[in-house]
């Protein structure tokens, strides 16, 4: 198997199984691994399945040596640079070192939002404490916004609120945290990305806002997200996935008639996407059918 075969069916598998994944990185990744941007991948990969997945830090940790160690990493390179960071965010995460003090203002900034991200699903507390460090930082620190922890800020906020999303019940500490980091997301991809990340950044705040309940900020969200997709002439995969919540906040709201007009226009999007599209999004598509029919039986 090639690098590039080997890590795309890595990032399809990681989520549903991060150890099985875990254990393919050790026993065939580093062979796979020729050249500098390969390294870049593999590390964040790793890096991602032991620490926001697995919590298990000292694999992480000796997983991302022996890349540091790899022929291809060039000492004091980018990937070198990166596969250290990897390593004081698995440290810092873990609670087994802390390197801040050593480090300037955005490696800190980009340190704390990594640990952070590491922490959502494991220790939402922790969690809160590193994301709050980052973004008091990022607030103060006087940085151009061509910084890279802009970056780091807004691909943590995703992540964290994405993963409590996924929660079956949230505390009231994890619903906070939770809408901070959709809130950070969408403030620093602003600054970071281009329409489509901002985008997706508000229907991030949209899932983020039904998920605790607050239906008035979902459905604000969500409109600005299907704005920016109109002001882009309509884009059918952004568009389909936008009704799509819209359509999940008017009934989570009781509203039959606005979950019926929103499942019409995801219906109208969908027969806009392309082949390789509409394979993977006919199941979402048909689940919210399904979910949806009570309510449109009441309509009736």
């Amino acid at each position: 198997m090639d690098f590039d075969t080997f890590i795309d069916q890595a990032w399809t598998d990681h989520a549903t199984d991060p150890a099985a994944v875990a254990a393919r990185l050790q026993a065939q990744g580093l062979a796979l691994v020729t050249d500098a941007s390969q390294l870049a991948g593999m590390a964040h990969l790793a890096h991602h399945v032991w620490g926001s997945h697995l919590a298990r830090w000292h694999e992480g940790l000796q997983f991302q040596q022996q890349l540091a160690a790899l022929p291809c990493c060039e000492a004091g390179g980018p990937q070198a640079q990166a596969i250290a960071r990897h390593v004081s965010a698995l440290r810092l995460a873990g609670g087994l070192g802390d390197d801040r003090a050593s480090l300037g203002a955005s490696d800190r900034i980009r340190l704390n939002a990594m640990a952070a991200n590491n922490l959502a699903e494991h220790d939402a507390a922790r969690a809160s404490a590193f994301l709050h460090a980052a973004l008091t930082e990022a607030q103060d620190a006087g940085l151009p916004d061509t910084d890279p922890f802009h970056r780091a800020l807004a691909v943590a906020g995703n992540n964290v609120a994405g993963t409590l999303e996924e929660k079956p019940t949230l505390t009231a500490g994890e619903v906070q945290l939770m809408i901070q980091a959709a809130q950070a997301g969408r403030k620093h991809w602003a600054i970071a990305g281009t329409w489509l990340e901002t985008e997706r950044a508000e229907y991030r705040l949209a899932l983020s806002w039904l998920k605790a309940g607050h239906i008035d900020q979902a459905r604000l969200h969500t409109q600005s997200c299907l704005q920016i997709v109109q002001a882009q002439g309509d884009v059918p995969l952004e568009a389909f996935f936008g009704w799509v919540v819209l359509a999940q906040v008017e009934q989570a709201a009781g509203n039959a008639s606005g979950l019926a007009q929103a499942l019409s226009q995801a219906e109208g999007a969908f027969a806009g996407l392309d082949e390789g599209d509409r394979g993977w999004c006919q199941a979402i598509l048909d689940k919210l059918k399904l979910d949806s029919a009570p309510a449109r039986l009441l309509q009736g």
